[in-house]
């Protein structure tokens, strides 16, 4: 996210980015660094964690009027307020898959 690298955060140890909501009265927030899946987001929002995208340098909190229509995806990251306590494992987006090269093309040159 933006240009800050994940921090620790110390009482827990769990790697987090802590960034300003950008123009919105520029609140200091800090989240948890894997991005989430759609289910993922309904799971913490469920749980009570807030949600922020990231747009550059900032996070943006999602609410009513940003969550429709832009689900979390590769290129629309969405990360869980921090909380010390672990992330599911089935809240996260998957990892993008490999880019595959074909193996039987002839070379020309």
């Amino acid at each position: 996210m933006g240009t800050q690298p994940p921090t620790l955060h110390r009482p827990c140890g769990q790697p987090t980015f802590t960034a300003l909501t950008g123009d919105r009265c520029a609140v200091i927030v800090r989240v948890d660094t894997p991005p989430l899946s759609p289910t993922g987001e309904v799971a913490a929002l469920t749980a009570g964690r807030r949600t922020y995208a990231a747009r550059g340098k900032y996070l943006e909190p999602r609410d009513r009027w940003t969550i429709p229509g832009r689900p979390p995806s590769a290129d629309n990251h969405v990360h869980a307020e921090h909380t010390c306590q672990p992330i599911p494992a089935t809240w996260l987006l998957p990892p993008a898959p490999e880019p595959t090269i074909p193996t039987d093309m002839e070379v020309l040159f």
